[in-house]
């Protein structure tokens, strides 16, 4: 998927809130760190972002991608009693540049009982939201837009912006601004994420358009 769409096939995860992030060879688990460094999923993770820079409201033919090199952990990684990875979910960053644009890429992965990691690309942009509040923020979002671009049949999130105010502690509330794409036109939307016991809730920052 290279961008979120609001007609897209909704990703149906049970995610916990975003979680601490660490330097790819900082207090890992080595399996993982050799799962990370090795170039098929390298290439894994470039191809997902190409895929999501080319669905970006300014494609470039020229862009180059370049790993950011950090993992933000959702659910942590572990490892089955035959070295497989069979459960977790991280965030790897891969900035792609050309044109006179830079892009912040997200790509998730989620570990599968094959011990095959599934990538999916999520929002572009510094937001702290996995993919299951960025599922239910889509829908959100519509609410913030005029009535006019409510009703363009294409739809899409493709950048976001958190705040920046946001505090450091992830348990404490934080706002962003994601940008949607309705009929070629960009319209901001302010949205307020609260976390709690049983993971983050988001809502519109300001009061939807009349």
């Amino acid at each position: 998927m290279s961008f979120i769409s609001f007609r897209a096939a909704a990703v149906l995860l049970s995610l916990l809130s975003i979680g601490p992030f660490a330097r790819a060879d900082e207090g890992i688990d080595p399996r993982f760190l050799t799962l990370l460094k090795s170039d098929a999923h390298r290439a894994a993770v470039l191809k997902v972002a190409t895929e999501q820079a080319q669905g970006l409201p300014t494609p470039c033919a020229n862009t180059t991608y370049r790993p950011v090199g950090e993992v933000g952990f959702f659910l942590p990684p572990q490892f089955d009693g035959g070295g497989r990875l069979t459960h977790g979910l991280w965030r790897e960053q891969v900035i792609a540049e050309g044109c006179g644009t830079i892009d912040l890429l997200n790509v998730f992965s989620l570990a599968d009982p094959t011990g095959e990691p599934k990538l999916l690309g999520g929002l572009p942009g510094t937001t702290r939201a996995d993919l299951a509040l960025q599922r239910e923020g889509l829908p959100l979002v519509m609410h913030g837009l005029p009535k006019e671009a409510a009703e363009c049949r294409d739809v899409r999130a493709v950048d976001s912006a958190l705040s920046p105010d946001a505090p450091k502690e992830m348990t404490a509330p934080w706002r962003e601004v994601w940008t949607v794409l309705a009929c070629d036109k960009a319209y901001p939307v302010p949205l307020r994420f609260t976390p709690g016991v049983n993971g983050a809730t988001i809502a519109l920052d300001v009061p939807p358009h009349s």
